[in-house]
């Protein structure tokens, strides 16, 4: 039965060893299906189209394309809210580190509070750059 719970545990970490670079492998592989294969057909931004505002997602196609080549100043001049996407994902996989090795921590909120202020921020954010022509 330890045994079990040893191999378990083994796995659990070589999972999330290898985690980082597959996550990374479908990043670039969906970037450049997208591309090839969606962007062209994609319609134009309905909200942008008819206000000229930018709604919460605009940018964030290019956005992960700059994230693709590691360029953080892109990312943030298209869409910010990609990096704060980041940060919650990298906390996440800490929670998941954290557990692999018997020691599990929430470091991410998990009350409805919280995800109502993220909502809130990106919206925000998204007023903000429409106001401020970022």
């Amino acid at each position: 039965m330890k045994s079990k719970l040893i191999l378990k545990k083994h796995t659990k970490i070589i999972l999330l060893l290898i985690l980082p670079f597959a996550a990374a492998g479908m990043l670039l592989l969906a970037k450049n299906l997208y591309a090839r294969f969606v962007v062209p057909w994609m319609p134009p931004c309905i909200l942008r189209t008819l206000t000229g505002w930018k709604c919460p997602s605009c940018g964030m196609t290019h956005a992960v394309y700059a994230l693709c080549r590691l360029d953080f100043a892109e990312v943030l001049r298209q869409n910010a809210m990609l990096l704060l996407g980041m940060i919650l994902a990298l906390l996440r996989y800490a929670e998941m580190w954290c557990s692999a090795l018997g020691r599990p921590k929430k470091l991410i909120p998990r009350n409805k509070w919280f995800w109502i202020a993220v909502l809130l921020t990106w919206f925000g954010y998204t007023i903000l750059r429409n106001v401020l022509h970022i």
